[in-house]
């Protein structure tokens, strides 16, 4: 039985910009799409061998098995690191890879979770800059909200 793809029947125009590189103009909408692109591989029965070839072919852009590239790349380090040998010259790489992944979820969700950090660290670094250049430009820092006490837990309870 041969199994394909949950993006298999999806037009050219939509896969590429769901899956493809990071270019659309608007931000938000390439972070809306690449998220629905995300939860269709979470369903897609052949998820680990399009997560192994999108390793083996190292693809810089867009995403493979639910995963983009820093995450594949850790996916493949802490494969390596368990013991799986990587050969790009090996016919039946990718197959073993996919076996792999499959039998070792965890991986997976390992890389998945170690880029959601790394992401949302660069997205608040990137609104820190954008707010120190506002008020460095307009030379007004808004004032720090008022900071409420709350008493210890403990002396709230007895």
């Amino acid at each position: 039985m041969f199994l394909k793809g949950e993006c298999a029947d999806f037009p050219d125009s939509w896969s590429d910009r769901m899956w493809g590189p990071d270019d659309l103009p608007n931000q938000r909408t390439q972070y809306e799409l690449r998220r629905a692109a995300v939860r269709i591989c979470e369903a897609c029965p052949v998820r680990a061998e399009c997560l192994a070839f999108g390793i083996m072919v190292r693809d810089q852009y867009g995403i493979y098995g639910g995963l983009p590239l820093r995450a594949r790349r850790q996916v493949l380090k802490t494969a390596r690191e368990a013991g799986f040998r990587f050969d790009p010259n090996d016919p039946n790489a990718e197959q073993r890879l996919a076996r792999f992944i499959r039998a070792n979820p965890e991986i997976v969700a390992a890389a998945r979770e170690r880029e959601c950090k790394r992401r949302k660290t660069e997205q608040r670094n990137a609104r820190q800059q954008r707010w120190r250049a506002t008020t460095r430009s307009t030379g007004k820092a808004k004032a720090p909200a008022a900071a409420t006490h709350t008493p210890p837990l403990q002396d709230t309870l007895f």
